[in-house]
């Protein structure tokens, strides 16, 4: 089982998203990207790392790319190479190729998946990142 952190301000997705992950996921939730990456330091810190983050880009308080940067400053500063630091998805339902560019430099996310999330397109880019499958 995976220890996923779902970062959604959409109460509903990011319930969702944990339907679609039963039996596969153990799956923490944040509504924004704040309180997001607070629960990445604070489990990464405790040795207990978060294997995928589900990551909204359009959030109040903090949005996704700067969520993204914070997570992989935090790996950085611990010497945790973007190689292997945290899978991060990115969810957005911006679809212009500009866009899907800005998600995964930002994030330097695994991959960019549409809102709202198809649990078949879910769960096959898991497979496709060999995450929990």
């Amino acid at each position: 089982m995976i220890k996923c952190l779902i970062v959604d301000d959409d109460e509903l997705g990011r319930e969702l998203i944990a339907e679609y992950l039963s039996g596969i996921a153990d799956c923490s939730m944040a509504e924004n990207g704040l309180q997001g990456v607070d629960m990445f330091r604070t489990e990464f810190e405790s040795g207990k790392p978060y294997d995928l983050i589900i990551l909204d880009i359009v959030m109040p308080e903090m949005d996704g790319h700067t969520a993204a940067k914070e997570i992989r400053q935090i790996e950085k500063e611990w010497g945790v190479s973007i190689n292997d630091g945290v899978s991060i998805i990115v969810l957005s339902s911006l679809n212009t190729p500009q866009d899907v560019i800005q998600a995964y430099m930002s994030a330097k996310s695994a991959a960019h998946l549409l809102k709202p999330v198809e649990p078949g397109r879910l769960l096959s880019t898991l497979s496709k990142l060999e995450i929990g499958i």
